[in-house]
């Protein structure tokens, strides 16, 4: 919830940092995509620090890294060293996905797995009111700057952490019997074959076994992350350039987060009833159309019943990913993956923006709407022709 609130703040703060500091578009996107530049970097290198060091030791650092940063973002005074701050707090929240997404997977049973992960993704949405609220009824009557000191609320799952124990299954990869059986009260050498420990490399995502799968998981991350990024941080300029009043810009963004929940929640439910390929099929392809759709109205009504079923679709989908990724990859290779995973889909947050921007200074933003429909639809047919159904399967 708070990498959410982290990363959405943009789409609140953007405006009111173009005209404190008198930015153009191109530094403003600068600023949106240094976001991405810290969480590029904290994914890439969290996948694997918590394979070697721990899932929780992992976390609490990088939640703790991400929090103090943030906090300190809302006292600076000039945009690049704000951007500067925006680099290290994103290392630090964009650490985190995936290093507590590979913690949970490891806990859970496979039959509740698929659906308690999208839950755990579903949290995205709840950051994302959190920050809409904090901004709207808040923020907005002083500061902008007051929407990064709330960001201090990454301080409380950092605590939380302290009272849970390190993953088992990552215990045993690494052969730590004595403090597996202090915290589970479980005899290893009597009931408990330890898996295969395996070197963990980047390498071994694209070797033989791994190479499609690795391929089309990877193209799914990107395609979530540019869509939602190339719509969410420009949300406002969309929505202005479609005809909304711009007082009312700021509402619509908080119905459009509003809206992220019930996609969660749709996803949750339907990742144990049809499988993960078919849910993955279904919400890229109600995406892709809906954008499609968003993209070719114009009157007030119709850009916010449509803007919020392209959260409802592009937000499930998102869920579904998270949940299907560590399912594919055994305990060795679970964070690496991951981490990977969400390295790839900050280069792709990164680039969004400058997407959407070109077509908004243009004043065509409809054309890059489809676009990202087309991408949406291509990568939902690949993954389903691709990748294997992992319902109700146990990961090694």
């Amino acid at each position: 919830a708070v990498v959410a609130a982290y990363v959405m703040i943009t789409s609140f703060t953007l405006p009111l940092l173009i005209q404190e500091w008198n930015l153009s578009n191109i530094f403003a996107s600068t600023i949106a995509s240094s976001t991405f530049i810290g969480m590029f970097i904290g994914t890439l290198s969290a996948g694997i620090i918590s394979d070697y060091f721990g899932r929780k030791k992992s976390a609490m650092f990088l939640l703790f890294m991400g929090s103090f940063f943030s906090v300190l973002s809302g006292f600076i005074g000039s945009p690049t060293l704000f951007i500067i701050f925006r680099i290290l707090s994103g290392i630090g929240f964009g650490g985190s996905m995936p290093v507590l997404n590979a913690y949970l997977t490891e806990f859970l049973n496979v039959s509740i797995r698929g659906k308690y992960l999208v839950y755990l993704e579903s949290s995205w949405a709840i950051g994302s009111i959190f920050i809409a609220i904090i901004h709207m009824f808040i923020a907005r009557n002083f500061t902008w700057r007051l929407d990064y000191i709330f960001l201090g609320a990454g301080f409380i799952p950092f605590l939380l952490l302290f009272t849970v124990p390190e993953s088992p299954k990552y215990l045993l990869i690494r052969e730590k019997k004595e403090e597996f059986e202090k915290l589970f009260n479980y005899n290893i050498q009597e009931k408990i074959t330890l898996p295969k420990k395996e070197k963990v490399t980047i390498n071994a995502l694209f070797k033989k076994g791994y190479l499609v799968r690795s391929l089309n998981i990877l193209l799914l991350w990107f395609t979530m992350s540019f869509g939602y990024y190339g719509i969410f941080v420009w949300v406002k300029g969309i929505l202005a350039q479609k005809g909304v009043d711009l007082v009312l810009t700021d509402w619509y963004t908080f119905y459009m987060f509003l809206a992220q929940l019930p996609g969660y929640l749709l996803a949750a439910y339907l990742i144990e009833k049809i499988g993960r390929r078919k849910s993955v099929l279904l919400f890229a392809l109600g995406t892709a159309i809906s954008f499609v759709i968003f993209a070719s109205v114009s009157s007030n009504i119709l850009v916010l019943i449509f803007s919020l079923v392209v959260s409802i679709f592009c937000m499930g989908e998102w869920g579904l990913t998270y949940a299907y990724t560590p399912e594919l990859y055994p305990t060795s290779m679970r964070g690496t993956a991951n981490g990977v995973s969400g390295a790839l889909t900050r280069f792709s947050g990164f680039i969004a923006p400058f997407y959407t921007s070109y077509f908004l200074e243009r004043g065509n933003i409809n054309i890059g709407l489809i676009g990202i429909a087309i991408l949406f639809m291509l990568t939902g047919i690949l993954n389903f022709t691709f990748l294997p159904e992992t319902m109700k399967k146990e990961v090694d």
